[in-house]
């Protein structure tokens, strides 16, 4: 008796709990995410399912019981079934050849929503019979599109329930078919209550646009950086006439310009920054930039925020110390920061880029940049190195003309796959197809590069790459990659290797993120990552080298050369 009093009473506390504002919305936000993606009819867009979201929001303002607000998840999780609504059961989790690293509905019993609506909601979750309206397959790639995610017509961002819809809408759509969403770095669901009280509270412009930042910042993709005007417009409207690359934590400066009509500053190329406005550089960055830019890793958001965003800001200066390599001289100094530099009186550089698409760094040694060279003069570069030694290609940019074939014809003797990819089950919320296939494969499949080919380029190949090294960057890195005699050097690159997919947010702006999971074929990863190096380079800031790379890589070719005359 005493055994069943006490289970009574911790039953009935729990079940009566006083539920906070917050713990309010967080359950319809789970709730109708799950009805919208799973229910047989909701699924197929016969609702405005936006709406109905708003007129629950607004039905339980002045809800704080666990049981009252059960009434009302029921009639929003059953409340559309009709005569006509079918569900099919029997969502086969335990199937071969099913990724579920991404599956995340033990919430429906973690909650105290008793039996019958914990029935439904399970039944929902097992329900076979799902429609494409929010989320469809293009046929001819297989990819998946949001094209039905609509922007709320009357969206008030002044509006709580408004806000929420937003949030809601995004955090859904990545809950059930972001397939990286277990390579973040904190749990989607676990956070949901912070991104849930953020938008509650984002009751200015400011304080709007900074919560949808650090939406996407939690994302940790280097493909997730579509945001509005507001972050240049007014977080970081002005910027000093300088730029630069973070190296060890500290940027060294290699451009000054001198607007016309201002005094000179006393900065030059190769000085380093060590401090920005009393921290360290490193500490700087976590504080104003790791919150609201999503990077797959470290070494993409130092890329996305080296030439403008570090040094920017709100204010007409900023505090800095700089370090002279020359003299061994550190003071502290403010930079000038302006909204538009209008006219340059002139540019000083720490070094000055090669212009052309390739030449010889040795006589036996081809050196061929990849970014905005055709297809044409890659032939040209080829016929021209086809007998030398080794072949440097430059990646370290994003290619915007040349395609996998341009290249692997040169480079590979036979047929290979160089990828494995990771779809989205189109039917099947949260799973994913860790081998898909593309549909056109038979044509021509984007997986697959080279062909039958005797007289491929047999020298050494060394390919560069580097934190600006993204997205089709890196597919053309793993298609280089996959052909013999390659060498891979530099650092790491941005981690996100495949197709971007964007999404329309309630107040009508956009965003993106990676679709798709990047893999070599034996099964390593590249999203978050990076491309595999088989040499590290590690930069300095004091002595800083713009040909490092360069040098680095005839190093390696003649080690190599001495390695097979000692054979």
């Amino acid at each position: 008796m005493k055994k069943f009093l006490i289970l009574f009473l911790f039953t009935g506390l729990t079940y009566g709990q006083q539920l906070s504002k917050n713990e309010v919305n967080q359950q319809i936000g789970l709730v109708w995410g799950l009805v919208k993606y799973h229910h047989p009819d909701v699924s197929r867009g016969k609702y405005d399912w936006n709406r109905e979201l708003l007129t629950v929001l607004e039905k339980s303002r002045e809800v704080r019981d666990q049981k009252e607000l059960n009434k009302i998840l029921l009639e929003l999780s059953t409340g559309y079934n009709t005569k006509k609504t079918r569900f099919k059961p029997g969502r086969n989790s335990a199937a071969k050849g099913i990724f579920r690293r991404n599956e995340d509905y033990n919430w429906i019993q973690d909650y105290d929503f008793g039996p019958e609506l914990t029935r439904e909601l399970l039944k929902l979750k097992d329900n076979r019979r799902i429609g494409d309206h929010y989320a469809s397959r293009e046929i001819l790639n297989n990819f998946l599109n949001f094209e039905n995610e609509k922007p709320l017509a009357d969206f008030d961002q002044s509006l709580e329930s408004h806000r929420l819809l937003l949030l809601y809408n995004f955090w859904n759509a990545i809950q059930y078919w972001y397939v990286n969403k277990y390579l973040m770095d904190e749990d989607w669901r676990e956070i949901l209550p912070e991104l849930t009280r953020e938008f509650s509270e984002a009751t200015t412009t400011e304080k709007f646009e900074v919560a949808k930042l650090k939406m996407n910042a939690r994302l940790n993709d280097s493909h997730s950086y579509r945001t509005s005007s507001y972050l240049w417009d007014s977080l970081y409207n002005r910027s000093p006439a300088m730029n630069g690359r973070i190296v060890n934590d500290s940027l060294v400066i290699t451009r000054v310009m001198e607007p016309a009509g201002t005094a000179q500053t006393n900065i030059q190329p190769g000085d380093v920054i060590t401090y920005i406005e009393g921290l360290p550089v490193k500490d700087y960055v976590e504080k104003n930039f790791a919150p609201i830019f999503s990077a797959s890793n470290r070494n993409y958001l130092h890329n996305r925020i080296q030439n403008w965003y570090l040094l920017s800001g709100k204010t007409d200066s900023l505090r800095i110390r700089v370090l002279s390599p020359q003299s061994g001289i550190s003071e502290q100094q403010r930079i000038p920061l302006y909204r538009s530099f209008g006219s340059i009186d002139s540019v000083r550089h720490l070094y000055t880029p090669w212009k052309e698409y390739w030449y010889d760094l040795t006589p036996e040694v081809t050196y061929i940049n990849l970014d905005s060279i055709t297809s044409a003069e890659l032939k040209s570069a080829f016929n021209h190195g086809k007998d030398k030694k080794a072949i440097v290609l430059d990646l370290r940019n994003y290619p915007r003309q040349i395609r996998d074939t341009d290249i692997s014809k040169y480079l590979f003797p036979r047929k290979k796959k160089f990828v494995k990819v990771l779809f989205p089950e189109s039917s099947n919320p949260s799973y994913g197809d860790p081998d898909g296939k593309a549909p056109l494969r038979f044509i021509l499949d984007p997986f697959k590069s080279g062909k039958k080919n005797r007289n491929y380029y047999k020298g050494r190949v060394i390919l560069l790459v580097d934190r600006s090294s993204m997205s089709y960057a890196e597919y053309l890195a793993m298609v280089i990659q996959a052909a013999p005699n390659v060498t891979t050097i530099g650092e790491q690159t941005a981690g996100a290797p495949l197709n971007i997919w964007t999404y329309t947010l309630a107040d009508g702006q956009t965003t993106s993120f990676t679709g798709l999971g990047g893999f070599y074929p034996d099964g390593r990863g590249v999203q978050r990552e990076g491309v595999a190096l088989d040499h590290v380079i590690t930069e300095s800031a004091l002595h800083y080298d713009p040909e490092l790379y360069l040098k680095e890589a005839l190093k390696i070719i003649e080690e190599d050369t001495e390695i097979r005359l000692l054979k």
